[in-house]
């Protein structure tokens, strides 16, 4: 065990840091393995809560073992060179250069899905999840693309809009395939888009990993209230 943890450390610490940096993303950049990644974890949440009857009590286990190992890499991270250096190296494509020496965006989002499973109901968290893995990589996505209009300094209309219509458009899918009727539907992704952009615009000095489906899903729960709607 000691020969291989050895044999890894060389292998991490092989090229320079300053080298491994240079490969890496900036915020503003496209990033596309980045928001491929960040679209894959919330259907990987969702899929056996949907389709194979796991219950919220078992994926909020998952969820926090995985949040655990995840913190525990990121302590080691800060603890030991070789370790972040190796961390650097395997999951470099989707890191961007200013998780190189801070927590990366991957605890946030374990533990904004973990608190959803544990405090929203069955639609609002399935809905807050989808919010945070589509709407919020597509706000990016638009943003750095056409983003012209800056509403703030790393928010953009053109950005905004975009993850209204993801958002819009997820709400929509969901509820059809829910059963909602048309009315009720049409309601609920314009909220839905609202909540999504809400969400994404609001200046909180939170990541938005963690925020984004926190606030929308808080929305979504009023709307779904005040329709007087079943929210599971």
């Amino acid at each position: 065990m000691l020969h291989l943890l050895d044999r890894i450390r060389r292998w991490a610490l092989s090229s320079p840091p300053a080298k491994e940096r240079a490969g890496l993303h900036k915020r503003n950049d496209l990033h596309l393995a980045r928001k491929f990644f960040h679209m894959t974890g919330g259907l990987i949440f969702l899929t056996p809560y949907l389709f194979f009857g796991f219950s919220k009590e078992y994926m909020a286990a998952l969820l926090g073992t995985g949040l655990a190992a995840v913190m525990s890499l990121e302590y080691s991270r800060a603890r030991w060179e070789w370790v972040n250096a190796a961390s650097v190296k395997v999951m470099g494509p989707v890191m961007r250069e200013s998780e190189v020496n801070q927590l990366t965006g991957i605890p946030f989002y374990l533990a904004s899905c973990l608190f959803a499973f544990l405090i929203f109901p069955r639609h609002v968290t399935v809905l807050s999840i989808l919010y945070l893995a589509f709407g919020d990589p597509s706000s990016s996505f638009f943003g750095v693309l056409y983003g012209r209009a800056k509403i703030f300094p790393n928010k953009s209309l053109q950005g905004t809009l975009g993850g209204f219509l993801v958002c819009f458009a997820v709400t929509g899918l969901y509820l059809f395939w829910q059963g909602f009727g048309a009315d009720k539907i049409l309601l609920l992704t314009m909220l839905g888009g609202f909540a999504g952009c809400v969400a994404e615009l609001l200046p909180l000095n939170i990541d938005d990993n963690f925020s984004i489906p926190v606030v929308s899903g808080a929305l979504m729960a009023l709307a779904f209230w005040c329709a007087g709607l079943p929210l599971s």
